[in-house]
């Protein structure tokens, strides 16, 4: 038996009105004279509000209307495939949203001596009046004076569009770093050296970008395995391509 006929069926049996019975489902009396005709059909949810209502198993109202069965099982999918798409969509959008922000707070650009802000004292204190992200050096012994092992530092700073846009500008100059007097100790053999550094060069952005240092990795300009003789010449070359920002007197 039809859908439709079987609806018409179970509502005369109950003595109701096609009145009654659209105000029972929340329709109207015209939405059960098409499901009567067959001209559409009931939701799922209002075919089990039939159901229970009227102790009307969902298989007796449906057996026979194959018709029927098949539309439902292509709502019921559709809705899975909604379902899926929706959520789909919302964790793209919640990884757009989420990549966009480590994109604009963690992918950093070189930035130019000419456009640091940077100012350095007679002292070793360097400072700087704009955002920046990141400071990144890197040092190498040049010479040992006695119980003094000299250093010469490269270094270079980074921006993002999070330092840029975002953050708020300094109101007074920013420190970066600072040179006054020995900056640390090593041991050697037993024997305390003072690590000194004695001057300090803004590198140009070949070395940043050739060493991935805008990735956030420090500066290692010159190899590990490299003789005392090659190490020498690579940082007397990297000093002729870098700026001098401040020398020790």
């Amino acid at each position: 038996m039809e859908l439709g006929k079987r609806i018409a069926e179970i509502r005369k049996d109950r003595g109701l009105t096609q009145e009654e019975l659209a105000e029972l489902c929340s329709v109207t009396r015209q939405t059960i004279s098409n499901w009567e005709n067959g001209k559409s059909y009931p939701d799922l949810e209002t075919l089990v509000l039939i159901s229970d209502t009227f102790d009307v198993s969902l298989d007796a109202i449906l057996k026979g209307d194959r018709k029927m069965v098949s539309k439902i099982s292509k709502d019921q999918q559709h809705g899975k495939n909604f379902a899926l798409k929706l959520i789909a969509a919302i964790v793209l959008t919640v990884a757009v949203v989420l990549g966009g922000y480590s994109y604009a707070y963690l992918y950093e650009t070189y930035i130019p001596y000419e456009e640091t802000g940077v100012t350095v004292s007679g002292s070793g204190t360097i400072h700087t009046d704009r955002n920046y992200s990141c400071f990144y050096g890197s040092s190498y012994v040049t010479e040992t004076v006695g119980d003094e092992m000299h250093y010469v530092e490269f270094l270079y700073l980074t921006s993002s569009i999070h330092s840029r846009y975002l953050e708020k500008k300094p109101k007074e100059p920013l420190t970066i770093a600072t040179y006054v007097g020995p900056f640390g100790e090593s041991e050697n053999d037993g024997k305390v050296f003072d690590d000194i550094i004695t001057e300090v060069y803004y590198l140009p952005e070949k070395y940043a970008a050739s060493h991935g240092l805008l990735k956030g990795k420090h500066a290692q300009q010159i190899p590990l395995d490299a003789s005392e003789a090659e190490r020498q010449e690579m940082i007397r070359q990297i000093k002729a391509e870098s700026i001098l920002l401040w020398e020790r007197k």
